[in-house]
C-alpha cells in the first residue's frame, strides 16, 4: 500500500496540509482565487480614493473582512473567532493596570517593559503577555523587542467612551453571552419575547433596568455609555432633512414633533439650534422621574410632559412622532402596543412616524450589527430588525413604510412611516 507524503506550512501557529489538490478541488481553488483578486482590486481602488463617505467606508471595511475570510483556511477562521474572549479580557486587564493612560501619558514616547511594568505596579513578564495581545489587535504601537507607543487607537481607549463601552461589555454584558447557549437550551431554542424570563435575568436573577437599579456601580458605566455611545457618530436629524421634509404646521402653537423617550431633550435642542426657523411646537416625552430633571426656557419651544410610551399616547395630530432606538429593546408584541397608540394619535395625510434604529439587510448583514442583534436578545428579549421584520412590525400597527433614510446599508437610519391608506 502506497504512503503519500505530505508536507506541512507551519502558518500563524497553526499547521496547513500541502496535499495536492483533486480535479474538483482545483476548480474551487480557481474560483476562490478569482473571488480574491477581485477583492484585492476593489481594496486597492477604495484605498486610492482621497476622502470616503462613510458609505464608502464602510464598504472598504466589508471587503477587508471578505479578503480575510478567503485567505485564511477554515481552521485559521475556527481559532481566530474562538479566542475572542480572551483578547477582551486582556483589554480589560489593560484598562485596569491604566496601561493606554500611561502610554498617552508620554506624549507619543515609547516605553520599555520595565518602565510600563514599574509605572503600572505589575510583573514585567505578564504585562509582556497582555501587550503581545494589546499590539496584535492594534490598540498601541510596537517600536522593538518589548517597546510600546501610544497610537490613535490607544487614545480612544483613554476617553470616556472607549472606557465605559469595554466596561459595560465586558462587565454587564458579557456574563450573560457567556449563559447564553444554557439559557436557549433552557427554553428550547424558542426566540424570547419576555424581558422578565430574559438571558440576563437567567444570569443574573433580575432583568435588566430592575439590575441596574439595584446594582450602582453598573448603573453608573451602562449610563456612562448611553451618554457617550453616539460621539462621533451622525444623529438622526443629520440624516433625516427635517427642514424639508417636515413642512410646517399652520402655527406656532400646533406640534411639530414630539420626541417619545427622548430622555432629557438633548434631540430637541439641537435641532432647534440647526433649524432656527422651524415653526411649531415641540414636545419632550419621558417617564416623570427623567423629564423632571430638564429645564427650558419660556421662549424655547419645548415643553417637557411625563408620559410612559405603553400608555395611549395623548399628543394628538403632531406633524412628527419620533423614537430613538426604543424598540430594539422590546420584542414585536410590547412594540405593537406603542405603535398601536402612537398610530391612533396621527392624523391620516398628514402625521409622520420616524423611527431612528438600525435598519439590518435581509441578506448579508454586517458582523457588528448581527452581533448586536444578539446582544439585545440576551439583554433585553428585544432585537434589532431588518427592513422586512420592519415593514411587517409597522403593518401590524396599522402604519406603512414611505422611505428608509440611510448612509450607510443595513447600519443606523431613519425609518419615516405613515399611516396605511383606507383601501
Amino acid at each position: 500500500m502506497e504512503t503519500l507524503h505530505t508536507d506541512s506550512v507551519i502558518y500563524d501557529g497553526l499547521t496547513r496540509s500541502n496535499t495536492l489538490p483533486k480535479a474538483s478541488d482545483e476548480v474551487l481553488m480557481q474560483s476562490d482565487e478569482a473571488d480574491m483578486l477581485a477583492l484585492i482590486n476593489q481594496v486597492r481602488q477604495a484605498i486610492a480614493v482621497p476622502t470616503q463617505s462613510n458609505a464608502d467606508r464602510a464598504q472598504l471595511i466589508a471587503n477587508i473582512s471578505r479578503l480575510q475570510l478567503a485567505v485564511e483556511s477554515p481552521l485559521e477562521t475556527i481559532y481566530r473567532i474562538g479566542h475572542q474572549s480572551w483578547q477582551n479580557a486582556c483589554v480589560r486587564i489593560a484598562l485596569d493596570l491604566g496601561i493606554f493612560d500611561t502610554l498617552v501619558g508620554k506624549d507619543g514616547l515609547p516605553l520599555d517593559i520595565q518602565v510600563l511594568a514599574s509605572t503600572c505596579d505589575s510583573d514585567p513578564v505578564f504585562l509582556g503577555r497582555i501587550m503581545r495581545v494589546i499590539v496584535a489587535l492594534g490598540l498601541c504601537a510596537e517600536l522593538g523587542i518589548e517597546e510600546y507607543q501610544a497610537n490613535a487607537k490607544t487614545k480612544m481607549m483613554t476617553t470616556s467612551q472607549g472606557i465605559t463601552s469595554f466596561k459595560f461589555w465586558l462587565d454587564i454584558a458579557s456574563p450573560t453571552a457567556s449563559k447564553l447557549p444554557g439559557y436557549m437550551h433552557s427554553i428550547k431554542y424558542q426566540n424570547p419575547i419576555q424581558s422578565a424570563t430574559s438571558a440576563f435575568a437567567y444570569t443574573n436573577g433580575s432583568e435588566f433596568w430592575h439590575y441596574l437599579s439595584q446594582t450602582p456601580e453598573h448603573s453608573a458605566i451602562f449610563n456612562e455609555f448611553m451618554a457617550t455611545r453616539r460621539q462621533g457618530r451622525r444623529n438622526w436629524y443629520d440624516i433625516y432633512p427635517i427642514d424639508q421634509e417636515l413642512s410646517s404646521p399652520s402655527g406656532q402653537t400646533d406640534v411639530l414633533l414630539v420626541d417619545v423617550g427622548g430622555n432629557r431633550g438633548h434631540d430637541l435642542m439641537s435641532i432647534k439650534a440647526k433649524n432656527p426657523g422651524l415653526v411649531g411646537r415641540m414636545i419632550l416625552q419621558d417617564l416623570p422621574n427623567v423629564v423632571a430633571r430638564t429645564s427650558f426656557g419660556p421662549d424655547s419651544g419645548i415643553t417637557a410632559m411625563g408620559h410612559d410610551f405603553f400608555e395611549p399616547q395623548p399628543v394628538f395630530h403632531a406633524r412628527a412622532y419620533h423614537f430613538r432606538a426604543i424598540f430594539h429593546d422590546w420584542p414585536d408584541s410590547s412594540c405593537q402596543q406603542i405603535l398601536t397608540h402612537t398610530a391612533a394619535a396621527m392624523k391620516p395625510d398628514y402625521s409622520k412616524l420616524l423611527i431612528s434604529e438600525f435598519v439590518l439587510t435581509d441578506t448579508d448583514t454586517a458582523l457588528f450589527p448581527a452581533t448586536l442583534d444578539i446582544q439585545m436578545m440576551g439583554l433585553h428579549a428585544g432585537m434589532e430588525r431588518s427592513e422586512k421584520q420592519w415593514r411587517g412590525l409597522l403593518d401590524s400597527a396599522g402604519l406603512e413604510v414611505v422611505k428608509i433614510w440611510q448612509e450607510v446599508k443595513g447600519g443606523e437610519g431613519v425609518i419615516e412611516a405613515t399611516l396605511k391608506k383606507s383601501v
